[in-house]
């Protein structure tokens, strides 16, 4: 982004010490997704900006306003913005991962009925199996979440859905959702290491933290998220490249560059060869099914310092310029 307000770009001029401020310029400076029209807006919020902090504070009071507002649609969704995704395929399957200790407790207080990981993945696993109709795919369960439409209630089919109920009364903004595509990430429901696996893969560095987390993998097609956003002017409406200014600032997320039709998750766990690269986009919020869920899990002794993020900060942008075209990509940031 090229900015206009005197202030900032005497910020911008000024490089950042820590890692993380530098990381934020980095990804402001690298960042060309951006709309001039949305790039006032966004410069009209932050422009009287003080120092770095002053920045960042006014950045996540934009974000909490302009972009997880739930109507109007943020804009990051308007027709015309760079970012905005077209050319998805409506069968395509998408996986998102949401976090949900908290969830799991306010359910028990709420019901009185004490629920654990064991207990989920049994409702999830009775509500998807009642009804399926390929012997096989037991050995894969996201074979086996298929929910055929009509299909009479069960106990385990009220009780997910009665979490589902309260997850979507819980999430309460209409913050764009970072999803990635499960043809990706072929048998990952079968993996004892699931929630590991699509987190160091997806950059979800923001569930690395001390003690156990617990985790839910959500599966649904992209014309689930058409569905749940009616009126709009089909699915380039609704899905776009995540940009800079699309979430709070985040040092393991990292712009694409303009010639990738997605945005590219910083994997945790690089590889030589830039194998892990793995496509992101994010979708205008939806209220999910009980037929979404897939796997609930913990994941557990996962960590990543700021200096390991600057080091694979590093190894991402090597594998980005990697690709056709973008050998020069991120430099002068």
């Amino acid at each position: 982004m090229h900015f206009t307000t005197g202030t900032l770009i005497d910020l911008m001029a000024t490089p950042q010490d820590a890692p993380q401020g530098a990381a934020e310029q980095a990804n402001l400076c690298m960042e060309g997704r951006v709309s001039a029209k949305r790039q006032g807006v966004y410069e009209g919020r932050v422009g009287k900006a003080t120092d770095w902090h002053d920045w960042r504070e006014r950045h996540l009071r934009y974000v909490r306003e302009e972009v997880r507002r739930r109507y109007p649609l943020s804009a990051a969704f308007n027709p015309g913005e760079p970012s905005l995704h077209s050319g998805t395929e409506p069968n395509q399957y998408l996986l998102r991962v949401e976090r949900i200790d908290g969830l799991l407790g306010k359910y028990s207080a709420t019901t009185g009925k004490a629920v654990d990981v064991d207990e989920v993945n049994r409702w999830i696993a009775a509500t998807r199996g009642k009804n399926k109709t390929d012997t096989k795919t037991a050995k894969n369960l996201v074979d086996l979440g298929r929910l055929v439409s009509g299909a009479p209630a069960s106990p385990a089919t009220s009780a997910i859905e009665e979490l589902t109920d309260l997850f979507n009364q819980e999430r309460k903004d209409g913050r764009p959702s970072f999803v990635a595509f499960e043809a990706e990430f072929p048998d990952l429901a079968s993996r004892h290491d699931w929630a590991r696996h699509i987190c160091e893969h997806c950059g979800l560095a923001h569930h690395f933290v001390d003690g156990p987390v617990t985790l839910a993998l959500f599966r649904y097609r992209i014309q689930d998220v058409l569905d749940g956003q009616p009126g709009t002017q089909g699915a380039a409406t609704v899905f776009a490249v995540p940009t800079a200014i699309d979430q709070p600032f985040y040092n393991v997320f990292f712009p694409a560059p303009g010639s990738t039709p997605w945005g590219q998750a910083v994997g945790l766990t690089p590889e030589d060869d830039c194998a892990h690269l793995v496509a992101e986009l994010i979708h205008a919020r939806i209220d999910y099914q009980a037929k979404h869920w897939i796997l609930v899990g913990s994941l557990t002794n996962a960590s990543v310092t700021d200096a390991e993020i600057g080091r694979l900060r590093g190894e991402h942008l090597r594998c980005l310029r990697t690709r056709p075209g973008n050998a020069d990509y991120g430099q002068g940031c």
